[in-house]
């Protein structure tokens, strides 16, 4: 759905007689695109739309693809107390690795473990075969894993004692990797849903009209069409009535105006709506 969002928003800027080249497109690296992102505006943007994830991106103060990408991973239900301490190390409080064992290999991430990697990475650290990690990662997305975890933190647990690592570090380090608890993502899978999300906000940031037309007339989201109509306003557009000679089924959007398409007036079925357009 998000994806015919951005094919039905560049199609109707195409027609409104703008251009944009796909095959030079880098909205990555638009500063317009990352300031707006920065301010967590991103109503409407595939994935980056829900209030936690707008709220994190207005504390981070972050819009570049990088911490987009972190951002895509961290905000998990389980994270709440990792996202705060991130916060925190992103504005430049102080931090140190969470064991030698470990250090270098989270530098990334701010020391915080954030996607499905760093978990398998940690464990071979301390002291788990590759497979034996890879295993650990692929039982957190399992609804039954509590038999097969109560016997990993086990051998987690002793692996780290043979390291010399202590109990309550261990331990630290292991409710950071619960964190992951059902939920989580591998980098590439972040990395392809910020691409996304920033293919989005390109179009939001230099065609708002065109976008938020088609954010409405795919019907999906996070919010209602009530929502996205206040977020038009917000933006400075004008919402146009529906208009039997100047509407389209779906909404329309050009220069700073909003048409309401026939799809959204109650009662009027497609096959009428298919007459009137003729």
């Amino acid at each position: 759905r998000s994806l015919g969002v951005i094919r039905d928003a560049i199609n109707q800027v195409r027609q409104n007689g703008s251009t944009l080249d796909e095959l030079r497109w880098l909205p990555e690296d638009d500063p317009a695109t990352q300031a707006m992102v920065a301010k967590g505006q991103t109503m409407g943007c595939f994935y980056v739309e829900s209030p936690a994830t707008r709220l994190l991106q207005q504390r981070a103060r972050q819009g570049d693809f990088e911490h987009m990408v972190i951002h895509s991973s961290i905000i998990r239900p389980a994270a709440n107390e990792f996202i705060r301490e991130y916060l925190r190390r992103l504005h430049g409080g102080e931090w140190e690795p969470i064991h030698p064992l470990v250090s270098g290999v989270l530098d990334e991430t701010y020391g915080i473990m954030v996607y499905q990697e760093d978990v398998s990475r940690v464990a071979v650290q301390f002291g788990f075969s590759h497979a034996d990690a890879d295993r650990l990662r692929k039982i957190m997305s399992k609804k039954d894993k509590e038999r097969q975890f109560k016997d990993y933190r086990e051998r987690f647990f002793q692996a780290a004692a043979e390291g010399g690592v202590d109990e309550a570090t261990t331990g630290r380090i292991w409710a950071m990797m619960m964190s992951f608890d059902g939920y989580s993502f591998c980098k590439p899978h972040s990395a392809s849903y910020a691409r996304v999300s920033f293919q989005a906000a390109y179009l939001k940031a230099h065609f708002p009209a065109e976008f938020m037309a088609a954010v409405i007339s795919n019907q999906g989201g996070f919010y209602s069409t009530f929502a996205y109509v206040s977020e038009a306003r917000r933006l400075g557009l004008a919402v146009l009535r529906p208009d039997a000679n100047e509407s389209d089924i779906h909404w329309q959007g050009s220069g700073r105006s909003l048409r309401v398409g026939l799809m959204a007036v109650v009662g009027l079925g497609n096959a009428t709506a298919k007459r009137i357009m003729v």
